[in-house]
Parts: structure tokens; C-alpha cells; sequence
């Protein structure tokens, strides 16, 4: 399957100058308002597709196979932002000086339940397609390992501040002013990655695991998506695999 190349050339460009701040969403400087985070866009299951079982409640998407099942849920905004007490520390989300709370990336909740197999493996891996044909990769721990590792801390408030902080600005597709962050919070920012983020393994009978998929922010106008969970294996006591891929559609709600 091939991806597209282009937005992960562009993310490149802007990880090592500004990755700090796409990393902790940080509060901006000065007397900003309080963070009201609100959700505007929103995403919900497109029920009859793939037999797919949709929870009303939560949004979630369920779609089994061969006693395996996996559950695809939206996380929005407000869900995002309950992650952590402080929103200096909270990976997903920027908060402007007004108080209006932006997301970072497009997040899924995915949860892979083994219900009778003997033993089934998956990988962290999975595909968001939109309807103008864009595919994103989901963006893995490596990615925020990287990530994290080469941003810069040295450079100190250029106002005399003594606090390990350093002065970026906001990516231009945000248009947003400048910010300082500290080191605390990029710190539990990537406690938070590691803790949420979708880990491959293996699982018995009966056995689940959840974490977060999380893809490079959608545009605006993609309103049409399909989840792509290509990499679930059903392995046999004699060693054969029946090599499972899962699809869930959605669709982003806009106002």
C-alpha cells in the first residue's frame, strides 16, 4: 500500500524548529483566558458498512472476523483535553490566547479483542483514507520518540526568565502568536504519548488491548473516512496465519 509522501516531507520541515510546541500545546504567554475546549467538527460512524455494529452512545464502530473483534471510537476534542489536569502538558492539543482549544492531530481510540482464538497478533499500524484519496499513516511511537529527543531546550527566555524555556512560534497553518514551554511539561507531555498510544502485541483468548491511533491532522473538507486496520493475525496451534483486515468508516461533521 503507498502513502502519501508529501505531508510527512512538510512535517519534517516544521519537527525540528517548532516540533516543541506541536508536542505540548502549550498555554500561550501572558494573561490568557482559561482553555474552553468546545467540539465544532465532529465524527460519527456510517452504520451498514463492513457489519459494522455502532454503539449510539459513544460513537464507537465495531467490526468482527473470524472471533476477533475491533473497535474504532472518534476522540474528540473535550476528551482529548480531560487527558491530563494541566493543558501545558497535553500532546494533542494547542490552546490559543483567547482560550479556544485547537487539536493537533486526529485521534481514534481502537481497542482489539481476541474473543475465542487460541492466540491472534496485531501491529500498531493502520491507514486513514479520506474521499479525495489522501491516505495518512497512523503516526508511531518512533515518530514521538524522535520527536522528543531533538527538541532543543537549550536557549533560555529571551526576557530573563531562569525557567528552561524556549521561545518558538506556532506552525503558519495555525497562525497563531508565539509561546514559551517548559521542560515539566514537554516531560509528562511524552509520558502521556506513551501511555494512550496503540502498542502492537499478542493476545490469548478473551484477551483485549486498547490505545490511541493518531494521524496528522485532517483537512477541513475531508469529510468521507475510512479506518484501515491492516496488520491482525490469527495464529494456529500448527503455525499457519489467517492474516485479518478491518475497515470502519466514518464521517467528520462540520458546522
Amino acid at each position: 500500500m503507498t502513502y502519501r509522501k508529501n505531508h510527512r516531507f512538510f512535517g519534517t520541515q516544521i519537527i525540528y524548529s517548532i516540533g516543541l510546541l506541536l508536542l505540548t500545546g502549550a498555554l500561550l504567554a501572558g494573561c490568557a483566558a482559561a482553555p474552553q475546549p468546545s467540539i465544532d467538527i465532529y465524527m460519527e460512524p456510517v452504520a451498514e458498512r463492513f457489519n459494522a455494529q455502532i454503539d449510539p452512545e459513544t460513537g464507537a464502530a465495531t467490526v468482527v472476523k473470524k472471533g476477533v473483534a475491533v473497535t474504532i471510537k472518534p476522540i474528540d476534542e473535550i476528551e482529548l483535553f480531560e487527558l491530563t489536569d494541566d493543558p501545558k502538558a497535553n500532546p494533542y492539543l494547542i490552546v490559543e490566547r483567547n482560550g479556544a482549544v485547537e487539536p493537533i492531530y486526529t485521534v481514534f481510540e481502537i481497542v482489539v479483542h481476541n474473543r475465542k482464538n487460541r492466540r491472534v497478533v496485531f501491529d500498531d499500524t493502520a491507514v486513514l483514507m479520506d474521499a479525495n484519496g489522501v491516505q495518512y499513516a497512523n503516526l508511531p511511537n518512533d515518530y514521538f520518540d524522535e520527536l522528543y529527543d531533538n527538541v532543543n531546550l537549550g536557549h533560555r527566555n529571551p526576557w530573563g526568565g531562569v525557567h528552561p524555556y524556549a521561545r518558538t512560534v506556532y506552525p503558519a497553518y495555525y497562525g497563531y502568536y508565539q509561546s514559551y514551554v517548559d521542560a515539566e511539561a514537554l516531560e509528562w507531555g511524552r509520558v502521556v504519548i506513551e501511555d494512550s498510544i496503540l502498542k502492537s502485541g499478542k493476545l490469548f483468548s478473551g484477551a483485549k488491548r486498547s490505545g490511541f491511533l493518531i494521524f496528522d491532522r485532517l483537512e477541513s473538507d475531508a469529510t468521507d473516512l475510512r479506518v484501515v486496520v491492516p496488520g491482525v493475525r490469527i495464529v494456529h496451534s500448527n503455525g499457519k496465519e489467517d492474516k485479518l483486515e478491518f475497515k470502519i468508516d466514518f464521517r467528520q461533521v462540520l458546522p
